[in-house]
């Protein structure tokens, strides 16, 4: 797989390609926890921005960002399909909501990170903040980056 075949979407509230990331996030990050999205986190998915990447017009990636305030953004429910992690889609999506974010005048992006998924945000600039908490039964770490000036407005 070459990297360029990866593209990335905006995926509107109801639409195909939300359908289609709904159900990877429950496959990737609720079914292995013996969990299932609630009905809160439907609900909170109102409030948020929905990004997806594909591959040969299939959902293989997703992550969605929710704005808390004027220029703080929170990462949420990345997920990449267990046959396509690491391969590079994962980096993708995340410097796609990152620029997103920075040209919408976001200027912090904060998220929370599962235990084992750190690295990876610390290589990409996120630094850890406090204690490991716990959520949907397994350990996360808030980390927070500075996203670049770029000039954009809300």
């Amino acid at each position: 797989m070459d990297a360029a075949e990866i593209l990335v979407f905006e995926a509107p509230l109801g639409s195909d390609l939300y359908r289609q990331a709904l159900a990877l996030r429950r496959e990737i990050l609720r079914r292995p926890l013996g969990l299932d999205i609630s009905a809160e986190e439907l609900l909170d998915d109102e409030a948020r921005q929905h990004f997806c990447a594909l591959l040969l017009g299939r959902v293989v990636g997703c992550v969605s960002l929710q704005p808390l305030g004027e220029a703080l953004v929170q990462l949420k429910q990345m997920a990449v399909a267990r046959e396509r992690q690491r391969q590079g889609i994962g980096r993708r999506l995340l410097l796609h909501v990152e620029s997103w974010a920075g040209q919408s005048g976001f200027r912090v992006m904060v998220l929370h990170a599962r235990a084992g998924a750190e690295g990876f945000y610390a290589a990409h600039g996120y630094l850890a903040e406090g204690e490991p908490f716990e959520d949907h039964t397994i350990p996360h770490r808030r980390m927070v980056k500075a996203l670049p000036e770029s000039g954009g407005g809300r």
